[in-house]
């Protein structure tokens, strides 16, 4: 994550502030942040396929630890498997990797509002 971090952070260098910049650079730009979004769409199938995997492992772990549970009422068992160590891992992982998906999106969103707004600017000198 901590690449995909970096890489993130160079391309927001390129967002709009405000400053001048020639429909060459414009046109330059937006390619760029097209370039970017194709890699952030790559990461985000990534991720996703290993959310799939991290679901399964979390109700195997949750199935399992309810199954070694003594507790009188499903609900106890199931307090008890929530606080269990191996669950709480898994869940967690679970829950890095949601946050992870939604960082990727939340970015995909901005850098594409970066690429139209470049594309838009490029093309004020064809028109």
């Amino acid at each position: 994550m901590e690449q995909i971090k970096k890489f993130i952070e160079e391309q927001s260098k390129d967002l709009p502030v405000g400053t001048a910049i020639s429909f060459k650079d414009a046109e330059e730009r937006s390619g760029e942040f097209l370039a970017a979004l194709a890699a952030i769409t790559d990461w985000r199938h990534i991720f996703s396929k290993e959310k799939i995997k991290l679901l399964s492992i979390q109700n195997s772990t949750y199935a399992e630890q309810l199954s070694k549970c003594t507790g009188k009422t499903v609900t106890e068992n199931k307090i008890t498997v929530e606080a269990n160590k191996e669950y709480i891992k898994v869940r967690e992982s679970l829950e890095d990797i949601e946050n992870d998906i939604n960082y990727l999106k939340a970015y995909y969103e901005i850098f594409m509002a970066a690429h139209i707004f470049y594309r838009q600017m490029a093309r004020g000198e064809n028109a």
